[in-house]
Formats: C-alpha cells, sequence, structure tokens
C-alpha cells in the first residue's frame, strides 16, 4: 500500500485528479501535500482554482460525499502559501517540521484566517477571510 510520502507529487496529483487515491489516504497531510504542489506548480491564484475544482470533485466521485467544504479548501491554499513564503524551505515535510502548526493546529489556523469556526458545517458559498494573516500566536 501506497503511504503518502511514498507517492511521487506528481502520482498523487494524477491519483486525486483521476479519483483512484485511496480514501484512506486522502488525509489532512495528504490535503496540504496536495496544496504545496499546486502552489509550486501553478502559483497561488490557479492553484486555490484547481484545488478547490480537485477536492470538490474527488469528494463528489471518489469518496460518493457531498461534505466539500469550499472554505476550507480555499484556507489549504492560502494558509500553506502564507508558511510558505515565510520559509526558505523546497521541502514539503520540512515545512510542515519548520511549521508544525500546519499538520497539529490547522483548525486553530483556520479560525484565525476567516476569523469563526467555517468547519461546524459543510459550505460551499464563498466566505471571505480576514485580510491580512496574522499567525503570530
Amino acid at each position: 500500500m501506497n503511504t503518502i510520502m511514498n507517492l511521487e507529487e506528481n502520482e498523487l496529483l494524477k491519483q486525486v485528479e483521476n479519483y483512484t487515491l485511496s480514501p484512506s489516504l486522502f488525509n489532512h497531510e495528504n490535503q496540504l501535500r496536495l496544496s504545496w504542489i499546486l502552489i509550486n506548480k501553478y502559483g497561488l491564484e490557479v492553484a486555490t482554482l484547481k484545488n478547490c475544482k480537485l477536492k470538490e470533485q474527488f469528494f463528489i466521485n471518489a469518496l460518493n460525499s457531498e461534505k466539500f467544504n469550499l472554505p476550507l479548501t480555499k484556507a489549504y491554499t492560502e494558509i500553506l502559501y502564507y508558511f510558505m513564503q515565510k520559509s526558505s524551505t523546497k521541502d514539503f515535510y520540512k515545512l510542515l517540521r519548520e511549521f508544525p502548526r500546519l499538520k497539529y493546529n490547522f483548525k486553530e489556523l483556520v479560525k484565525t484566517h476567516y476569523g469563526h469556526d467555517i468547519l461546524k458545517k459543510h459550505r460551499k458559498e464563498e466566505i471571505n477571510p480576514l485580510g491580512t494573516i496574522l499567525f503570530t500566536f
């Protein structure tokens, strides 16, 4: 069985695009890594759009779920991008070690980004972040 670390970036992206990624591997770290891949490949704006489309289709086609959360998906991309700009590393796993809150306290980062808890329900509507992201706590 493949693990997240064993999948090459192109293979991970391909499996998400083709809905062949095992649902057990579609976890928080995987979703951060997908955002990382898309940001490095396309830049923030296009990565955000592609990430939203990819995840929405993956939820529908691979997970048979309507629990896709648009604001949360945007937050994955925007928050990760913020921390990528703060770091000099070009390695995803080094970034997670440098900023462990990405992996272990993401819910609080999202609350800070949006100013409230968007995780209470699965939303499809647009919710705008508060503006400049300040993760100084």
